[in-house]
């Protein structure tokens, strides 16, 4: 197998404003391109980490779904609650499950923007008026449409991955863990992220022997 050249870019990694794109890395003599971005697995990767661009990008395709959500919802189209919700998790609900391996880079304000497309979703299909409390929408959403929270599905995703690999065994899951786990244990965690308490959920499930 023969690396690409053409195909490889290099990006540096770094919360700190001022980067060093100084690394001259090479493939066969040829230097390799520096990006600001790098696109890996359907993943938009920046070079701070934040995910800013990625969430754009979902904003972007899940708005042109909802339209079809907004047409749909009128009454003379004469479809009920739970088809519109179905129609709602097939089409833009996907796309949003789709990122939840990034959940722990996304910030507050990110996800709070992914909320939003979820938000004006559930109000055209519950037909409920726009300067309706986000409260109200959160509880509508899901006694009438079955619909968590974005920031709790994510999770619930994450750990439904995590808890999967370690029933299977699968040797990156468990490595993962593993590590995960002796940072855990030799550190005070002040803002526990989803993986903490998916860690704790899951080692309940799943003692040591």
């Amino acid at each position: 197998m023969k690396i690409s050249v053409e195909k490889s870019c290099s990006v540096v990694f770094s919360r700190y404003k001022k980067e060093s794109d100084n690394l001259n890395l090479k493939i066969y003599g040829n230097r390799i391109v520096s990006q600001k971005e790098i696109k890996f697995l359907g993943f938009k990767f920046d070079s701070k980490l934040n995910f800013n661009i990625l969430v754009d990008k979902i904003k972007e395709r899940c708005n042109n779904r909802l339209n079809i959500i907004k047409i749909l919802s009128n009454k003379k189209w004469g479809l009920n609650q739970n088809t519109l919700g179905n129609l709602y998790k097939s089409l833009v609900g996907s796309i949003l499950d789709n990122s939840f391996p990034c959940l722990n880079s996304f910030s507050e304000n990110n996800i709070k923007k992914l909320q939003a497309i979820q938000n004006t979703a559930v109000r055209s299909i519950l037909k409920l008026k726009y300067d309706t409390p986000s409260n109200i929408v959160h509880h509508e959403a899901f006694n009438k449409l079955k619909l968590l929270k974005v920031s709790n599905r994510l999770f619930e995703l994450s750990e439904r991955y995590v808890g999967t690999g370690l029933s299977h065994s699968t040797p990156l899951v468990e490595r993962l863990v593993k590590e995960y786990k002796e940072g855990f244990e030799s550190r005070y965690i002040e803002y526990p992220t989803p993986l903490c308490n998916c860690y704790l959920t899951i080692s309940s499930f799943f003692p040591e022997t």
